[in-house]
């Protein structure tokens, strides 16, 4: 199994969300960068690639397991009230470049069903991917998220907000992640 260390979540999520104040009031939408189809096509998926489709062979790969503890690290900032529709595509970006970018990198790959190979699907596609991920099962996610704080107030322990909502000031804007900082993002290792 693939996890990301305790100790590195807080980097990580501070590389994913890097707030700017020099562009405050300014979200710009994210460029694409990697075009689909980029290098031609692939006979056998690296172990950190993301794979598109459904199935056990998908979600057990090592890189959607990567991908997808990234994804639940973020939902909670993109599916907060505060968060405006441009900076949630910023999150959904980063979290692509975050495991593009990273020293064990991963490409975003769908396989074609006639010739069996795979193919890289663009950065559009894989924003939109991001996004949907982030997006999926919201509802219980929210009403989970809901009875934990509940919980905690009942108890009379205090909540961490970095486990349930990363807060960041009012008007700022969440840029590119400093690939310096990405450090915890390769503290990943298998079981």
């Amino acid at each position: 199994n693939v996890h990301l260390h305790k100790t590195n979540r807080t980097a990580i999520e501070e590389a994913i969300m890097t707030a700017s104040s020099s562009t405050m009031n300014r979200v710009e939408k994210p460029k694409p960068s990697v075009a689909a189809r980029r290098g031609g096509a692939i006979s056998v998926p690296e172990p950190m690639d993301v794979l598109s489709g459904r199935g056990g062979a998908v979600n057990s790969h090592e890189g959607n397991k990567r991908y997808r503890e990234l994804v639940n690290l973020m939902k909670a900032e993109y599916l907060s009230d505060t968060t405006r529709k441009n900076q949630k595509t910023q999150i959904a970006a980063n979290i692509v470049r975050t495991i593009r970018n990273s020293k064990l990198p991963g490409r975003f790959l769908k396989q074609d069903p006639e010739t069996n190979m795979w193919y890289e699907i663009g950065d559009k596609a894989a924003f939109r991917k991001t996004g949907q991920a982030l997006r999926e099962n919201s509802a219980d996610f929210l009403r989970s998220r809901e009875k934990k704080v509940a919980a905690s107030h009942e108890t009379g322990l205090a909540v961490s907000l970095a486990s349930y909502h990363y807060c960041f000031p009012p008007q700022q804007t969440y840029m590119k992640p400093q690939l310096s900082n990405l450090s915890g993002i390769d503290a990943v290792h298998a079981h």
